[in-house]
């Protein structure tokens, strides 16, 4: 029986990678060790910043070293390829062009999920990093699914970034009710979903004691979509 080998290209952020894997397993319907996905992980913290380089092209530009990544993994026997980042989606289209397996798109897969849960014509907050906000690149897929985005104001955007960078990639103490203040706004300003745009928040949400059911986590919907890839294509 074939048993598709999942090929995670991590480190952007390590954390983020760390859970991604977690959750992959979690989801899984595993009864044994051999039910499990068998992955290929290269977990590449030495990948530039994304944000820095979509916010100043002048910055190191990550785009070679994830094109790389995506390459060895190919090499390395994964068959399809997730990127837990949703930043890197930026550069979606150069990764995916160095590889012949299906790339899975953490933004296109997010935006299919809030359309499912609360139709089209909807309002969608969005929490990420300035680089993914600034890019455009996130509400173009809820756009396409006839979903208007709504970005937290600049002082949540600044509480936002200073969660994932000074906090999470930091490896220092976040603060939980900070995360759902800036939510909650969004949620109250009218939309019907709120987006985890950013693995890093992500860690913070699954943390979480209780989650809102307005939330959507980007990295779960990814970690969904992985486990059904790999159930649609075991023993082809």
């Amino acid at each position: 029986m074939n048993h598709p080998v999942l090929g995670v290209l991590g480190g952007v952020g390590p954390l983020a990678t760390a859970y991604f894997m977690e959750l992959v397993i979690k989801k899984t319907p595993a009864r044994t060790d051999q039910d499990n996905i068998p992955m290929v992980v290269y977990n590449d913290p030495q990948i530039p910043d994304r944000t820095a380089y979509i916010l100043d092209h002048t910055k190191p530009n990550p785009r070679p070293e994830m094109a790389n990544v995506a390459h060895w993994l190919q090499l390395a026997g994964a068959e399809y390829i997730a990127i837990p980042c949703n930043t890197a989606h930026y550069f979606y289209e150069d990764i995916n062009s160095q590889v012949s397996i299906p790339v899975l798109n953490i933004m296109d897969l997010t935006a299919g999920a809030v359309a499912g849960r609360i139709g089209t014509g909807g309002k969608v907050g969005l929490m990420a990093t300035d680089g993914t906000i600034e890019s455009g690149v996130f509400q173009a897929c809820f756009e396409r699914r006839g979903l208007e985005t709504i970005v937290p104001d600049s002082a949540d955007r600044k509480t936002v970034m200073s969660i994932i960078y000074d906090c999470v990639k930091a490896n220092k103490p976040y603060d939980p009710q900070a995360f759902l203040a800036v939510a909650d706004r969004l949620y109250a300003s009218g939309c019907g979903a709120v987006v985890v745009g950013c693995t890093e928040l992500s860690v913070v949400y699954q943390d979480l004691a209780d989650k809102p059911g307005y939330l959507i986590d980007s990295l779960d919907v990814l970690a969904q979509a992985c486990v059904d890839y790999y159930e649609q294509h075991r023993g082809e």
